[in-house]
């Protein structure tokens, strides 16, 4: 398939907890949101979660995670990046893509795994994530082979699942966010993990704060590939 869902990995104080500064980054960096990565004008995002806030630590070096990156990878892996994005009232839809945009000369060798840690309740009608499973099978991207990769495809699968479920994925199938036809809260956290000998969308040898290092151990610092 290239991903599973594993439900309950967030308990209800967690996710308050994650809720609450989500929120609050949102309201003290304003305009300046995601300015690490890049903005969206259907949903707010926020980047470079692992310098803001400690809570985070909890989500990227998660060790039911790191055990399905190793068993994906079959190699060394880092974190890439940790990222939030909520979809806004009618808002959300994004094309089906990869996130890998090389080239795959060495298919089927894994670059990329990323997981979706749904913060609220996910549902077809408030925006959810919808993946093609099989498509990590395919060296093709989905605008090489789709006439139209923002429409509906027959085999997609939507990940509607309980606020504290995650879904872990092999990042080379093909996937995008729907349309927010409700206007629910449905905010998520993308944590993106690749090949250790790949470059990070968020290289955290120039984003890593003194604050955030001082906390972190040596084997967190190997897994942001700053050790």
């Amino acid at each position: 398939l290239g991903y599973t869902v594993v439900h309950n990995v967030v308990d209800a104080e967690w996710l308050a907890a994650m809720r609450a500064l989500i929120d609050a980054i949102v309201e003290r960096e304003g305009d300046n949101l995601a300015i690490e990565h890049h903005q969206e004008a259907t949903a707010t995002r926020i980047a470079n979660l692992i310098n803001k806030g400690a809570i985070w630590e909890k989500v990227w070096s998660h060790p039911l995670i790191l055990s399905a990156c190793r068993h994906v990878f079959q190699g060394d892996f880092k974190v890439s990046s940790l990222n939030a994005r909520e979809a806004l009232f009618d808002g959300g839809h994004q094309p089906l893509h990869a996130d890998w945009k090389k080239p795959r000369h060495d298919f089927p060798k894994v670059h990329l795994v990323n997981t979706i840690w749904a913060i609220d309740d996910l549902s077809a009608e408030n925006g959810a994530p919808r993946i093609i499973p099989g498509t990590h099978l395919r060296p093709e991207l989905p605008e090489a082979v789709l006439d139209d990769p923002e429409l509906a495809h027959p085999d997609e699968v939507v990940f509607a699942a309980p606020a504290g479920s995650v879904m872990i994925y092999n990042a080379h199938a093909w996937h995008g966010g729907t349309r927010n036809r409700v206007g629910s809260r449905r905010r998520v956290l993308h944590g993106l993990y690749i090949d250790r000998a790949d470059t990070a969308q968020q290289d955290q040898q120039r984003w890593l704060t003194p604050e955030t290092a001082s906390r972190l151990t040596p084997a967190q610092k190997w897994l942001l590939g700053v050790a």
